[in-house]
Order: C-alpha cells, then structure tokens, then sequence
C-alpha cells in the first residue's frame, strides 16, 4: 500500500479507537450501515478533538480493501459543506476503520414520516444535497467528475441544524472532465428502488444516474415513505405512481398527508417538476444538477415569499378600473414607456386584495388569435416572470395588467444607478432571467416566443429576483412551431439578424437577444450607441472582434474587471457568444444556458473561497 503514503497523516492508531469506543461498546454503538457497524467516541484526529463516528468495516457485508481505500481517497480530494468530512482512518491489525466527523442526526432516511421536517425544512435539506453533488458532477480545474453511483435518502446525513451531506463513497467512479455526457462500462452496483433502469440494464454508467437515484430521494420527501416501503393502497412501483400522478394532476394524492396543508401550490408544482423530469426514462432528458438546484431553490422561494397570496383567477378588467387606478391615464402615473406601448402605475382590485400594478397601454392588438394567447400566458407562473393579472379591451385599445416590480430593470441598474451591480450580482441576475425564459420555453405545455427580450425587460425585485416582463406580447402556439412576421417588430441591438432578413421568429431568437444581454451586463455598454464610432456602435458585432482580436479584457466594465475568476470569465464568455452564434442551430437551448450560467457561478464562489497564491489572479 505505498501509493496510499500520501494519506499517513490521517492515520489514528487502533488503541486509540478502542479506547474512545471503550473497546466497541454498545453503549458507543449508534447504527450500522452497509460497511458494517458504527460507534461515536472523542478522539485526536487530522483536524483536531472532537466527537467523531467511526465506521468499521465488517467482511460479510460485501464490502472490503477496495471500498475502503476509494472512500478514503475521495473524501480526501473532495472538500465541501455538503459532503461528510474523513478525519482518518485506521488500517491496523487487519481492522479497517474510518473515522468521520459526527452527524447527531444520522440519515435522512430516518425523518421522512417526522413532523419535525416541515416542507421548507425537507426543501433545504433536498437543495444542501443537490448543491454536494452539483459539487462532485461539476468539477473545477483538473478535478475530476465524480459519480457516485448510491444516491439514497440512507446515505444523506444531516448535522445538528439539519445541513444535509453526502456520504458513503465507497462506490463511487471517477469521470472524464468536461464532457455533456460521461459513459462508463461497468458492473452494475447500487440500491434497488434508486438504480436507474438504464444503468441495471446496459451498465452505461452517467451523471444521468446519480440524477435519477436523487429524483428518486425527492419523491421520498414528498411523500413521507421509503420508495421500497410497501402502500397498501395502490398498485404499482413507487416511481411509476410519481410520474403518473404528474401526468394526471393528481400530485396532491401522493403528498405525505402532515405537509400536504402547507404546502403552496407554486411550491410544489416547481418541486414535482423537477422530480419528474429527473425519473425521465430518457437520459437525454433529464436535467443537470445545476437545474435542479435553481428549481429547488425556486420551490423554496415561492414557499417562504411574503406574502404567499393566492390571488383569483380573474382575467378581464373592466376600462373603468383602468381609468381609476391610472387617474384616467395621467402623466404622473407613466412610469416607463417601451416598443409595444406606455406603462402606467395604479392600484388595482383582485377580489378582496389590493395590488400595485403595472398597467401597460398597447399601441395595437395583432390578431384576435392574441386573445387566445392572453388567456394561456395568463397561468403561466414562475418566480422569474412577471405574473400577468389579466387585461382589458376597450374599442381598439387593449390594455394589459401586471404585478407591479418594484426595483427597475436590469437596464436601470446598468446604464442609468451610480452604484453598479457587482459582478456575482450581475451573474445571479443573468441565472435568474435565464431559468425564466427557459421556463417559457421549455417548461409550459405550449411554444412561447417572448420575441422582445432586453435589458429593460428584465426587472429586479426588492431581493434582486430577475423577472422576465412583456410577456403579455409573447407569441405563442404548439410545440416547436415558428413564426413568419410581414413586419419584424423588436429593440435595436437585440434583434437577430436571421429573424430580421427571414421575418421568422423562433426560440432562437430569444436566445441571440439573451446573449447581447449578457454582453451588456459583462461590458456595461448599450445594445446599441449612437455616440460611438461605427466599430463600437453595436455591442454583439464590437463584442466579438474584440474576442476574435485577443482584446477581451479591454471591454470588461471597469468597475467588476478586478472582481472576475479567469475561469468564471471563459464559461461566461463561451455561452454568450454561443447565443449569438450566426447559425440558429448552432445555438445553445436556454437550459443550457442557465446551466452554463450556474457553471461559471459555481467557479467563481469557488475561487473567491480560495486564498489566491501569486498564481491565483482575478481578472486585470
């Protein structure tokens, strides 16, 4: 074993283990799990005193030298709060020990019929998890992907404030870096009930298989049960039942009946999902651990929002609420004007409640079809979209009502404030807008083309939230159908150029108006500016022959260049020039967006969480 020298320093002797267990006693005994039988006990260990557990390996259980040693070299290389800490190990007198540090609540398994685990508490426990294994798929540098092939609610322990971490590593692979899907042949290992059927059957191992064994835990959570737990009252296996219960609608029959009450709707409509779409028989569909986080934070955010109002479904307004709440449409209630029309301030009734709306005036309504599509974009909510309340036609004018954005727009925030965003604000802003264009696109049972995305259509919260606006002017229709406009209708600057020669509006073109967004926020300069000379005057074309020219760092925003990790900076600049990519099918999805977005995020909280060295440099 000289190749394991490198690990000498966390070795404890097995004296020293016997006699903080007091020679294994059962008073020292806490549980017993696939490796064999655990203890707690103080002990000196590689970063200290302390209560520890420690796991001691027993042969019957399938498990010997090679888990022990993988375990032992994983969660040395792989350091994050939501992954167990190794203190040591003991490898003495043909003992093999692992000591860990102490986690008084065990497994998640153990809580899952607890009252004590309302839905925002099982909600962070479900994002700490997603968030250490965002960590071990998401490798930084030469690290390399992990894939831990026994995701279960078994192995997710929970500390004394109920942060939850990954454990037992024993089977876990390593994976090539870098690559959208990793493929490797191996022998089938795992949990029954957890196992993703592709993986049993072809013993392709991917990512995709530790995201089917969590969607797996989700469901768990959801329901208050094992998914190996037998229910009398219904036929079928447990994933089977989840996915037909999204399907039908019936999710609420499912919830574990002690949270079914507090649940919010929007809430737990976000948190199935995502379930549902990681139990996709498909690997190609199922999501990357980076969506599911935004998605569960997303569930989170709309359990915990204030106030969590269920408005009614009310849709027209009459024109004489308008004229009320505008004061017949006066100046002084004009708070913006854009494309489609001006934008008016008012308080407006919606049964019982009072809301401060935004009122927006159109300058004309296409095409009855419009109507239709009023009515559909109407139920579309997301935490990053402005909800539309409704509208009101009146003659030939149409008006429509929204929930009122109290913070400006990205826009705003950019060119207009002094105090400029800083550049995780900036990138949390941009994830944030992504996931809700994402969502029109690719989330809602019918094509959504938002067809006028820019920097003033994104408005921010109080809390910084980005919301996609407009949406009332969106196109819509089936599945992955285009639209072919005798007048091209858009911002300058954040037109695609394939829409304006072809008149056809598709996601796409979404897309390429999202990457000059990015290179808005990443310059801090205007789509467009007529005050600069004609090689500056459009920000996507400028953006590029800088890139091209090697000349990157000089059209950073000054104010955020010393704030950039280089390797933040590439994964940002990848994506967004991937958005404007002259070929419309060259272009990236907006899911791959977000997830390149969450990317470059999680590298930059990860070099700001590092001590820099001389070779550690930020940008500039």
């Amino acid at each position: 074993m000289s190749h394991f020298k490198q690990f000498d320093h966390m070795k404890i002797q097995l004296e020293d283990i016997k006699s903080a267990t007091n020679n294994f006693a059962d008073e020292s005994f806490i549980g017993i799990g696939g490796f064999g039988k655990v203890y707690k006990g103080e002990i000196n260990h590689s970063e200290g005193h302390g209560m520890v557990a420690f796991k001691r390996l027993d042969r019957k259980f399938d498990q010997g030298d090679p888990e022990f040693w993988k375990e032992i070299m994983m969660l040395s290389l792989f350091k994050h709060e939501n992954i167990v800490s190794l203190l040591g190990y003991c490898d003495d007198c043909d003992e093999k020990i692992l000591v860990y540090e102490y986690l008084p609540r065990k497994s998640l398994d153990q809580y899952l019929k607890s009252s004590d685990l309302t839905w925002v508490l099982r909600l962070k426990i479900c994002i700490g998890a997603a968030r250490g294994l965002e960590f071990l798929h998401t490798p930084v540098g030469n690290q390399q992907r992990v894939l831990h092939r026994d995701i279960k609610s078994s192995n997710i322990l929970l500390d004394e404030s109920w942060n939850a971490k990954i454990s037992d590593f024993g089977l876990s692979k390593f994976g090539p870096v870098y690559q959208k899907y990793t493929f490797l042949v191996s022998h089938p290992v795992g949990t029954i009930g957890y196992c993703d059927p592709l993986y049993a059957q072809s013993g392709l191992l991917t990512k995709e298989s530790d995201v089917y064994s969590f969607g797996v835990v989700l469901c768990e959570v959801l329901c208050g049960r094992l998914c190996t737990e037998h229910n009398n009252d219904r036929d079928g296996s447990f994933v089977e039942l989840a996915r037909q219960s999204y399907r039908q609608s019936t999710v609420d029959q499912i919830v574990y009946e002690n949270i079914r009450g507090d649940i919010d709707p929007d809430s737990l409509k976000t948190f199935m999902r995502i379930v549902y779409q990681c139990l996709e028989l498909d690997r190609e569909q199922r999501p990357l651990i980076t969506k599911i986080v935004t998605e569960l934070e997303s569930a989170l955010a709309y359990q915990v929002s204030q106030p969590s109002i269920r408005y009614p479904q009310r849709l027209q307004f009459e024109y004489p609420q308008i004229q009320f709440a505008t004061n017949n449409f006066d100046e002084t209630s004009l708070v913006g004007h854009g494309v489609f029309g001006k934008v008016y301030k008012g308080n407006i009734s919606l049964g019982s409640y009072q809301v401060v709306a935004a009122i927006k005036l159109l300058d004309s309504m296409s095409s009855s079809a419009e109507f239709w599509a009023l009515e559909m974009i109407h139920r579309v909510h997301h935490r990053n979209i402005v909800r539309l309340f409704g509208y009101c036609k009146y003659g030939k004018e149409m008006i429509l009502i929204y929930e009122f954005i109290s913070n400006g727009s990205l826009d705003d925030h950019l060119h207009k404030h002094g105090t400029p965003l800083s550049w995780v604000e900036r990138l949390k802003i941009c994830i944030g807008a992504a996931c809700g264009l994402d969502y029109l696109h690719t989330w809602v049972p019918f094509e959504v083309v938002h067809g006028n995305l820019t920097s003033s259509n994104i408005l921010l919260n109080e809390n910084w939230v980005a919301k996609i606006s407009d949406i009332g002017s969106a196109r819509i229709g089936p599945t992955d159908e285009t639209y072919t406009k005798k007048v091209v209708k858009g911002t300058l600057g954040y037109i695609d150029p394939n829409y304006y020669t072809t008149g056809i509006l598709t996601k796409k073109t979404d897309v390429y108006a999202f990457g000059v967004v990015l290179f808005e926020v990443l310059c801090r300069k205007g789509a467009v500016d007529s005050s600069l000379d004609e090689g500056q005057y459009n920000l996507a074309i400028w953006a590029r022959e800088s890139i091209i020219k090697g000349k990157l760092e000089h059209i950073i925003d000054s104010d955020i260049r010393g704030q950039i990790a280089p390797k933040c900076l590439k994964e940002f600049v990848r994506i967004a020039e991937t958005c404007l990519h002259s070929s419309t099918t060259q272009r990236a999805t907006m899911a791959e967006v977000a997830a390149s977005l969450e990317m470059a995020l999680t590298l930059q909280e990860k070099f700001d969480g590092i001590v820099a060295s001389p070779s550690q440099n930020y940008i500039g």
